[in-house]
């Protein structure tokens, strides 16, 4: 077999056979694959501290943001820090500044954000003096179980509350 390699005055020529040693034949099984390497970070694996969540997101609403309505706040997929490690943004209780307008204008209002990170705990069960668990569950707030619940609910006249469907 010839092969020539390009700016060679002569050609290179590989013999047919060359001496390979022969594979050794594995009595062992080989060791099991480990799973492959995230590509990404899932958002309640995240390890940034709430205070910097908190700065980049009132810096990217002061950027954004010319008016400020009650609703979901898409997070733009160029942070790549909020990308990492936020899930959700969400503007609520503007009624009680807006009175007259639909929208209230930056200038009006300082956003103030507060960042939490759900537990993914279960309810927590106590167990009385008789061995029986107690008629409740416990649970630490702000859970997993809870997300989402509480822009569900329509307050109304009193301290009741119901849950939209």
């Amino acid at each position: 077999m010839d092969i020539s390699h390009q700016n060679c005055i002569e050609p290179t020529i590989i013999p047919e056979k060359l001496n390979v040693a022969e594979p050794i034949v594995a009595t062992d099984p080989p060791p099991p694959l480990s799973p492959p390497a995230p590509l990404h970070q899932n958002n309640h694996q995240a390890q940034a501290r709430l205070e910097d969540v908190q700065r980049a997101v009132e810096r990217m609403l002061e950027n954004r943001s010319m008016s400020y309505v009650d609703g979901l706040v898409l997070i733009p997929s160029h942070d790549l820090f909020l990308v990492e490690n936020v899930q959700r943004i969400c503007i609520c209780d503007t009624e009680e500044w807006v009175k007259y307008n639909d929208v209230l204008l930056f200038w009006q209002v300082k956003p103030v954000v507060h960042a939490f990170q759900l537990t993914e705990e279960g309810p927590c069960e106590e167990l009385g003096p008789d061995g029986q668990p107690f008629s409740f569950n416990e649970l630490i707030l702000p859970a997993k179980e809870f997300d989402g619940l509480w822009e569900r609910c329509v307050s109304e006249s009193g301290p009741d509350l119901v849950v939209k469907k």
